[in-house]
């Protein structure tokens, strides 16, 4: 009987070292494969960087490096109620695609209404589905 339980305890504890070595082994390879991917995001953004300064032709002696990084961030332009070209071009594709070539002329584009409810369209759509009578 005792035999029996020892041969019990060395299988239980040889199964215990096997998995947390290798729940160890798992957690290195993790943390090798996250540096890797940190180290090649960061020379992605430094070329970036070095792309832009290039495009710009501006020598790094005349500005600090704080400066740098401000031009390197684009701001957002401020909305003021015009729809860009970009949006209009891929409306207007979209409807030819639709309708066919040269089948209607996109003569104006206007912005759509925020909904007065708080309640997203989709989700309408889906409640007004869910709830209709049959």
């Amino acid at each position: 009987m005792f035999e029996n339980l020892k041969l019990g305890l060395i299988i239980l504890l040889t199964g215990i070292v096997v998995v947390f070595s290798v729940l160890v082994l798992l957690i290195l390879i993790i943390k090798m494969y996250s540096t890797a991917v940190s180290s090649a995001q960061n020379s992605i953004e430094a070329k970036k960087i070095e792309k832009q300064k290039e495009s710009q032709k501006i020598e790094p002696s005349e500005k600090t490096e704080s400066q740098l990084v401000e031009t390197a961030v684009s701001e957002p332009e401020p909305d003021d109620g015009t729809i860009p070209g970009e949006i209009i071009a891929a409306i207007a594709a979209a409807v030819d695609t639709i309708f066919g070539e040269g089948a209607v002329t996109v003569t104006s584009i206007k912005r759509a209404k925020k909904p007065s409810s708080r309640r997203n369209a989709w989700k309408a759509a889906g409640m007004a589905e869910n709830t209709r009578a049959f």
